[in-house]
């Protein structure tokens, strides 16, 4: 198969990255009731550690900070590019401040790890002139640490599962299946009901994990591992509710290939 261009892979990360943060954005200004001052997340609670930020993350500038943060999405997403990923960077870091970390864990932490990237290749210009390196070794540079963050991923949680006994015996994914917070379908629980279908699922979902790192060995594995880690996270979609996941890592996905095709 041809190698990918590093731009055009650059420009497929920017357009699933904007995507999804859009798509966190809107969630966020659907439930923004809950951002109110008598709303479960509202300013207060953060005020006495974080009062120095209250022009920027009390309820109505966080609401006008979210907004920006759309419209500088969709910009990304149409292909504007000088200070738009800076932009983005900081209105992101601002949002996970305001939750002390993230409003949806490792989703919001992957679109930081990604925004980050996108910083330093739209910088690669100016940057690889004072540096005096080429721009296009700073892109390929900016995709190569999504991709090792993208394995690093799938890779680590693999083997934390696969040394807990609870994940191996198929306990650990009974008890997330019959969580009511999760809203797992009646008809999963059942499937999942029997030991045997439990393991299954359980050990597929290690292998796959323990297992990503092969992507990198050729592009064609890259392709591979890239539709089961997109069967994986659309599992989660249906499973658990996981929907922001899905599109955080999607946008790692053109950087796996990419990374994948520098391999002799």
């Amino acid at each position: 198969m041809t190698p990918p261009d590093a731009w055009t892979t650059l420009r497929l990360v920017e357009m699933v990255a904007a995507v999804a943060v859009i798509q966190g954005t809107l969630e966020l200004l659907a439930t923004r009731r809950a951002l109110a001052d008598d709303g479960t997340w509202r300013w207060a609670t953060l005020a006495r550690e974080l009062r120095w930020l209250a022009p920027l993350l009390a309820y109505r500038p966080f609401l006008a900070l979210l907004v920006a943060r759309l419209a500088l999405a969709a910009l990304l997403l149409a292909g504007v590019r000088p200070g738009v990923a800076p932009a983005l960077w900081i209105t992101s870091l601002l949002v996970n401040i305001r939750f002390r970390g993230s409003s949806n864990g490792g989703s919001d932490m992957m679109q930081m790890v990604v925004l980050t990237a996108l910083v330093v290749a739209h910088a690669a210009g100016p940057l690889g002139d004072w540096l005096g390196i080429p721009s296009g070794v700073l892109v390929s540079a900016a995709l190569l640490y999504v991709a090792a963050q993208a394995m690093m991923s799938y890779f680590i949680a693999g083997v934390v599962k696969i040394i807990n006994a609870p994940w191996r015996s198929g306990a650990a994914l009974a008890s997330f299946v019959a969580t009511p917070h999760f809203g797992t379908p009646a008809a999963l629980r059942r499937l999942l009901s029997g030991r045997t279908a439990l393991l299954a699922a359980s050990w597929s979902v290690m292998l796959f994990e323990c297992l990503f790192p092969v992507a990198f060995l050729d592009p064609r594995l890259a392709l591979v591992m890239v539709t089961i880690a997109g069967l994986f996270h659309l599992g989660n979609v249906a499973a658990f509710g996981l929907n922001r996941f899905l599109l955080a890592w999607a946008a790692t996905w053109p950087a796996v290939v990419y990374a994948s095709s520098l391999m002799p």
